[in-house]
């Protein structure tokens, strides 16, 4: 298979005793990886060798993501679970649901949000009218300042600086850099949290980090996320030590909670949450695939919880 390697042997055991055969499937990174983006953002190697290391036997591979080279694929390995790392098949990341129905049509266990969730979270606009009509808080749709961001990626793809606007012009500016839809929300001034929430159905554990701005910057930008190199990833590091108060703790994580049950998620779930003027929790994101390379993103949240990545692994698998 193009870009495949097997990392030895088949079986996973589980506490239970029964042998588990994984396949570590992820998508290559694209050739291009289109407007404003870039190809590392999609590159999931490192982290399916991460995963792999503490799946003993388990297979890696790296796919391009045809429907007929993942039923072949799942023929060679007649996998029990697959460990679905597949963001954008074909090199396109709105593909990410096809691909998991595709797992589902076959019956195949795997690990993630299922084909309707990810389908779902593709289009934000979509997604706050279902948290919206499921009591999730939401940042207004009206007045300044407020944001305008692509309504159908991810990534942060297309946000900088200048997605803040104070006036119809900027939004109109704004609107004209990002490629396809676009949606305009309120823009608040408050904390920005990111919740990590895991469970085999239910958020049973979460753990939360604070985004701290610094050097003039108010949001997380593409750069922010994915150029290391910038400034705009200098100043805004995530913080697992910060003085949340109980109370609003509790509201924040209600609110994460919230967003879960809203749109169907399961094994794992990314909530941003940040407050508004009075400092209550609002919900401005769900990433239902999040970061799972090493150190950073879903793994270190577990750590900062208390868990080793491979007892992390471990559950997603049995828990798929």
């Amino acid at each position: 298979m193009p870009g495949a390697a097997d990392t030895g042997g088949s079986l996973q055991t589980h506490g239970c005793g029964v042998a588990v055969k994984v396949l570590v499937m992820h998508t290559l990174p694209p050739v291009e990886a289109g407007e404003g983006r870039i190809a590392g953002e999609f590159d999931l190697h490192e982290a399916a060798h991460a995963i792999a290391s503490v799946l003993a036997g388990s297979v890696v591979a790296g796919i391009r993501g045809t429907p007929s080279e993942v039923i072949e694929l799942l023929r060679m390995h007649q996998p029990d679970v697959v460990f679905n790392l597949c963001e954008a098949p074909q090199g396109l990341p709105r593909l990410e649901p096809h691909l998991a129905a595709l797992l589902e049509w076959l019956n195949v266990r795997f690990t993630g949000a299922g084909s309707d969730t990810l389908s779902l979270c593709r289009r934000k606009d979509l997604t706050n009218a279902v948290l919206e009509v499921a009591g999730v808080p939401l940042p207004g749709r009206s007045g300044f300042p407020c944001i305008v961001k692509p309504a159908d990626e991810d990534g942060s793809a297309h946000i900088d600086s200048d997605s803040i606007c104070a006036t119809d012009e900027e939004i109109v500016l704004a609107r004209a850099r990002i490629p396809g839809h676009a949606m305009v929300q309120e823009f608040l001034p408050g904390r920005e949290f990111a919740v990590s929430l895991w469970g085999q159905h239910d958020p049973d554990y979460y753990s939360i980090g604070e985004t701290v701005f610094r050097g003039g910057l108010r949001l997380v930008t593409y750069a922010a996320k994915w150029h290391v190199e910038s400034p705009d990833f200098a100043d805004s590091p995530m913080h697992y030590d910060s003085d949340i108060e109980p109370s609003l703790r509790e509201a924040i994580v209600e609110a994460a909670r919230g967003a879960w049950r809203a749109v169907g998620a399961r094994h794992v779930l990314r909530v941003d949450v940040r407050l508004d003027a009075e400092g209550w929790p609002r919900v401005i994101d769900v990433n239902p695939n999040p970061e799972i390379s090493p150190e950073v993103g879903i793994s270190r949240a577990v750590r900062e919880a208390g868990w080793t990545w491979s007892d992390f692994i471990h559950k997603l698998v049995e828990w798929a």
